[in-house]
C-alpha cells in the first residue's frame, strides 16, 4: 500500500471514530431537536462521503451551549474528513471529543465525567489500532 493510499485509509478510520463519538453525545438532545437532525444528516453525509457542499454551510459559532458545541464537533468532523493532511490522535481529541464531552458539562459534571471516560475507553484504543495499522502497513512497503 503507498502513502497516499494509506493517509486516505488512515482518514477514513479516524473519521469514524469521530461519528462514534458525536453520535454518543447526541444522546442527550431529544429526537424532535433541530441541532440533531442536522448534526445527523452531517453524520450520514460523513458516511458517504459527500461532505463538500456541507462544508460551505459552515458558520462560526458565536454562542455557547450544548447544542453549539455538537454542532462545533460535527464541523470540525467535516472538516477534518477532506483534510489532506495526516490525521493526528491530539486533532481527534481536541477538535471533536473535546466538544462532546464539552456539551454534556450542561447536563452535569458526572455526565461529562462519563462521557470522558467512555471515550478514553472505547475509543482511544481504536485511535491507537489505527496508528497501528498505518505503522505495520509501512513496514510492509519498506520490506
Amino acid at each position: 500500500m503507498d502513502k497516499i493510499q494509506s493517509k486516505y485509509e488512515h482518514r477514513a478510520k479516524m473519521v469514524q471514530i469521530g461519528i462514534q463519538a458525536v453520535e454518543h453525545a447526541l444522546r442527550f438532545l431529544s429526537q424532535d431537536n433541530l441541532t440533531r437532525k442536522l448534526i445527523e444528516q452531517r453524520l450520514v453525509a460523513l458516511r458517504s462521503g459527500d461532505t463538500k457542499k456541507l462544508i460551505a454551510t459552515i458558520r462560526p459559532e458565536t454562542e455557547y451551549t450544548q447544542e453549539s458545541c455538537l454542532r462545533r464537533a460535527s464541523e470540525e468532523l467535516l472538516k477534518l474528513s477532506v483534510s489532506e493532511k495526516w490525521l493526528s490522535g491530539s486533532a481527534i481529541t481536541s477538535r471533536i471529543f473535546t466538544p462532546c464531552w464539552d456539551s454534556l458539562h450542561f447536563t452535569s459534571s458526572e455526565e461529562m465525567d462519563r462521557e470522558m471516560d467512555w471515550q478514553y475507553k472505547n475509543l482511544s484504543p481504536l485511535i491507537e489500532k489505527a496508528f497501528e495499522h498505518v505503522r505495520n502497513s509501512e513496514k510492509v512497503s519498506a520490506a
